[in-house]
């Protein structure tokens, strides 16, 4: 099969994490059902596919790119997602009080966010939507940098995606949290007018997963089960220096993550430091993208300038 090597990459990641789970899976007695893998699993190995075809008999590099790179994210983010669900319970206390403390030192709370926003419906209707479509932008910038061709940046934007993801998790893992939403309890009349999407009640659900874990992975009905940091964030700011070259796009993902910080705070349910912590993972994220890439590149360059060099010695041989 024809991959770049940041595919490669990403696709043994994958199938590391598909090892991990079923040894997880089968040592803790965690049921898993097809049903949680059927639409995941057969829609990323369905772009890859599609990535092959047009790599090595369609001779569409641009469609290759992005089919790739989207299918590979979606296998990643299942068994990723998998592998945070089968770290349940965690038997260290959720460290949300301390990230509270931590707020608000630096002046937030997000009892008086929700308060204010409250005050503002159209303003909340907006930011829950631009909150929803995270993802779509992430997959928009895939998009724009495959059809352009910019490989550099499209596969370390990728690989900072999976590397934020690996980091989050292990966070997490030491030093479970649930966010703001799961520490503080939002006042009846701003709840019903707010509408968090992930909201105290949700936030008081992950902290019964944290305690008790689950027996079977169908009876879990999460949008996700991590505060500290927070992957929204990951996923904006990413999107948004992988297109950072490209004027057009920069501007209107500059707009979208404008408006993607409060959305994150009021319907992420999150810390300030959940978001802060999520820039710092994005930066050293991207930067090690760009890193293995470029190594992959000299390494790749090294290797055909030696080929080329004993052809040269053939040939007068």
């Amino acid at each position: 099969m024809a991959f770049h090597p940041i595919e490669r990459l990403i696709l043994m990641i994958v199938g590391a994490f598909i090892v991990v789970d079923g040894f997880l899976a089968l040592w803790k007695g965690i049921g898993v059902s097809a049903n949680f893998f059927l639409f995941s699993a057969g829609s990323g190995l369905l772009f890859v596919a599609l990535g092959q075809i047009y790599r090595r008999w369609r001779d569409s590099e641009r469609i290759a790119l992005t089919t790739h790179v989207i299918g590979l994210f979606i296998l990643f983010s299942m068994v990723g997602s998998l592998f945070n669900v089968l770290l349940l319970p965690r038997p260290t206390a959720p460290i949300d009080a301390m990230l509270v403390r931590i707020d608000a030192w630096l002046g937030y709370s997000w009892p008086a966010l929700c308060a204010w926003i409250a005050g503002y419906p159209f303003l909340n209707s907006v930011l829950r939507i631009v909150y929803q479509l995270t993802l779509v932008q992430l997959f928009v910038a895939f998009v724009v940098l495959g059809m352009l061709l910019d490989r550099r940046r499209l596969h370390a934007g990728a690989l900072a995606m999976v590397l934020a993801a690996i980091a989050g998790i292990l966070c997490w893992a030491m030093f479970p949290s649930g966010g703001a939403s799961a520490y503080w309890t939002l006042a009846p009349e701003i709840d019903r007018v707010v509408r968090p999407i992930v909201s105290s009640e949700y936030g008081a659900m992950l902290y019964r997963l944290y305690e008790e874990g689950v027996p079977h992975i169908d009876s879990l009905q999460v949008t996700g089960l991590i505060g500290f940091p927070s992957f929204h964030t990951v996923m904006g700011l990413v999107s948004l220096v992988a297109v950072w070259p490209y004027r057009v796009f920069r501007l209107a993902l500059l707009v979208v993550n404008a408006l993607l910080a409060p959305a994150i705070l009021i319907h992420g349910g999150h810390n300030l430091v959940d978001v802060i912590a999520g820039v710092f993972i994005s930066i050293v994220a991207w930067r090690a993208g760009l890193a293995v890439f470029d190594a992959y590149e000299r390494a790749s360059s090294q290797q055909a300038g030696v080929f080329t060099h004993q052809q040269g010695q053939a040939a007068r041989a």
